[in-house]
C-alpha cells in the first residue's frame, strides 16, 4: 500500500480533493486501478454512489483530471522518487503509519495521501502551535516572535510554520534556541528547500523537528503550491498564531485555512498605522481572529482548541450553525443570524442554550464565543 499512496502523492497536485474524493468512496487501490485501466469519466461515475455526481460539468471535469493523473503517471518513476527520499535520510509516512497526523483528516477529501519527511516524523502526532507572519518582519513582530515562541516551548507545544523568511523563520529558530521542537512545511520537494537564505535554519530543524511536504522530491515550489501548503500548516497547528501580516499576506490565507476546520486564530495587534500588523487587525475586525497581547493569552487560545470538539458534537443543527457564525468579537442577534441564514427566534434560542453549555457568553458589546 505505501507504493499506492505514494503515487497518489506524484500524480495529485496539493488539495486536489476530487482524487480524495474518489479514495475516500472506492479506496486508494481500486481508484488508482481504474486510471491504469484507461476507464472514462462515464465508467467511473456508474460506481460512484451520488447522484450529484452526473452532471456534465462533473463529467468533463473528472476527464481532465484522469488524463492529468495518467500523464504524470507515465511520466514520473515513482520508484526513483523513493530512492531520492531515502538519498535524503528522509522517510514517506502514510495514513497507515503511526506517526500519521490524524489531524490532516480535518481538511477532508483534500488531506494529502502521504508526506514527505526529514527528521523525527513523531513530532507531528505532537500538539502543536501554528506561528506564521510577514516575510517583511519588524523588530516588533522579531521580538514578540521570540516571546510567544518562548512560551510556547516552555508548555511543551511543537511550533508549526512555513520556513519562510521573517517570522516564520524566527518562529522556528526560537524554538531551536530554547531546547523545543519545530516543524517546517515546505511547497515543494525536500530537495528543494526554499529559501535557500534558509538552509541552516532547515538542518537545524531537521534536527529538533522535521521538515515535511506533500510533494515528492523533485517538485518544484510555486505560488500554487506555497498557497496549498497553508492548509497543512493550519491543520498541523492545534491553533494558529499570525504575528505580524500584511493585508493581503499569505498570513492571511493560513488564517483562513484555519477558520474553514474549526481551529482558533490569534493575531497579534500593532500599531494602527503600521502595514505589517493591517492583516493582524483585519483578522481581529472580522472576528476571525481573538486578539493576543500576551503570552498567556496562548494557553486561551489553545484551550479554545480542545474544549470545544466534544460540545459542539451534540448540539443541534441551528446551534452548530449559530457557533459557525460567531467569532471571538461580539456580535448582535441580528449579525449572527444573517451569517447563520437563521430566524431571529431561532438564533436567540440557540444563543440562550449555548450559554447554558459554556460555549458563548453575552456581553454588553453583543455576543462572542466563550
Amino acid at each position: 500500500m505505501r507504493e499506492i499512496f505514494a503515487t497518489w502523492s506524484v500524480i495529485c497536485e496539493p488539495g486536489d480533493t476530487l482524487a480524495g474524493y474518489l479514495r475516500r468512496v472506492l479506496g486508494s487501490q481500486e481508484a488508482l486501478a481504474l486510471i491504469n485501466s484507461q476507464a472514462k469519466a462515464k465508467d467511473v461515475i456508474s460506481i460512484l454512489p451520488e447522484d450529484k455526481f452526473r452532471s456534465p460539468q462533473f463529467l468533463q471535469t473528472l476527464d481532465e483530471s484522469l488524463e492529468c493523473w495518467r500523464r504524470r503517471l507515465k511520466l514520473i518513476s515513482i520508484q526513483e522518487s523513493m530512492k531520492q527520499i531515502e538519498k535524503l535520510d528522509g522517510t514517506l509516512i502514510t495514513p497507515e503509519d503511526e506517526y500519521w497526523p490524524v489531524a490532516l483528516s480535518d481538511l477532508g477529501d483534500g488531506a494529502p495521501t502521504a508526506l514527505w519527511v526529514l527528521g523525527d516524523a513523531k513530532v507531528l502526532g505532537e500538539t502543536g502551535l501554528s506561528v506564521i507572519g510577514s516575510r517583511l518582519a519588524s523588530d516588533y513582530g522579531l521580538e514578540l516572535t521570540r516571546s510567544m515562541v518562548r512560551y510556547s516551548v516552555n508548555q511543551d507545544w511543537v511550533i508549526v510554520s512555513g520556513g519562510a523568511l521573517g517570522i516564520d523563520a524566527m518562529a522556528s529558530a526560537s524554538a531551536i534556541e530554547n531546547s523545543g521542537k519545530t516543524v517546517a512545511v515546505m511547497a515543494g520537494g525536500l530537495d528543494q528547500l526554499y529559501p535557500k537564505g534558509n538552509y541552516e535554519l532547515f538542518e537545524r530543524i531537521r534536527l529538533q523537528g522535521c521538515l515535511v511536504s506533500e510533494v515528492a522530491p523533485g517538485v518544484s515550489p510555486s505560488r500554487w503550491r506555497f498557497l496549498q501548503r497553508n492548509r497543512l500548516i493550519a491543520a498541523l497547528g492545534q491553533a494558529t498564531l499570525v504575528v505580524e501580516a500584511g493585508f493581503r499576506s499569505g498570513s492571511i490565507n493560513t488564517a483562513g485555512h484555519a477558520n474553514e476546520i474549526g481551529r482558533p486564530v490569534g493575531a497579534v495587534p500593532g500599531r494602527i498605522d503600521s502595514v505589517r500588523s493591517a492583516g493582524c487587525h483585519r483578522l481581529i475586525r472580522e472576528g476571525r481572529a481573538e486578539l493576543i497581547a500576551t503570552p498567556g493569552h496562548l494557553m486561551e487560545l489553545m484551550g479554545n482548541a480542545g474544549e470545544l470538539d466534544e460540545p459542539i458534537s451534540s448540539l443541534s443543527a441551528n446551534q452548530k450553525r449559530a457557533m459557525d457564525a460567531l467569532g471571538f468579537a461580539a456580535l448582535s442577534v441580528e449579525q449572527v443570524a444573517v451569517s447563520a441564514g437563521m430566524t431571529l427566534q431561532e438564533t436567540e434560542q440557540s444563543l440562550h442554550s449555548l450559554v447554558s453549555s459554556n460555549l458563548v457568553q453575552q456581553t454588553s458589546l453583543g455576543w462572542r464565543k466563550q
